[in-house]
């Protein structure tokens, strides 16, 4: 008798765990609060949305304007975190890949938090271009529900790869030359 329920805890307990496993590495939604956020890569091929851009000087544009060569697309904002720590490789990597990518960092910071952007990008020392977009846009055709999220775009404008979650400079590097490598 005793040998039934202890096996029938034991059970328990191992699907349990693999619930519990399953559900913490099937999720997309990351917690930009907390540093023990799960990082996602999805492999996907669909037209990226196209959205209205502003630079950080005022300058207007458009995602769709931006073409010629794969698109490094990040969405990031001042106050996350991880976002902030993988700053410094994207901009390493900036310098490495520009003339191979373009780079496309949309902060989603309020709206009113322009100066705030701008004070930031340039007491961090950053040369990528950063622009901001709507925010309901920006969630709406991107489905960004946790940041930082990077959407790797190819030249003729399909959406490659997306990874939610902060990266590693070698994670980083990986994305850059699986974009340089689509054609």
């Amino acid at each position: 008798m005793i040998k039934k329920v202890f096996s029938g805890i034991l059970i328990f307990l191992a699907v349990a765990t693999g619930g519990v496993y399953y559900w913490l590495n099937s999720t997309n939604n990351v917690d930009v609060n907390n540093n023990n956020s799960h990082k996602t890569a999805t492999t996907v091929t669909t037209v990226a949305p196209n959205l209205k851009l502003t630079a950080l000087s005022g300058t207007k544009s458009t995602l769709s304007s931006i073409k010629g060569k794969p698109i490094f697309l990040n969405f990031w904002a001042t106050w996350c975190p991880p976002c902030v720590e993988e700053m410094p490789f994207i901009n390493e990597l900036y310098s490495e890949y520009k003339d191979k990518v373009n780079f496309v960092m949309i902060s989603v910071d309020n709206a009113d938090s322009k100066d705030k952007v701008n004070k930031f990008i340039a007491d961090k020392g950053f040369n990528f271009p950063v622009y901001t977009a709507e925010q309901a846009d920006v969630y709406k055709a991107y489905n960004v529900q946790g940041i930082p999220t990077t959407y790797i775009i190819d030249a003729s404008g399909n959406i490659i790869q997306k990874h939610v979650g902060g990266m590693t400079k070698s994670e980083l590097k990986a994305l850059l030359d699986k974009a340089l490598k689509v054609k």
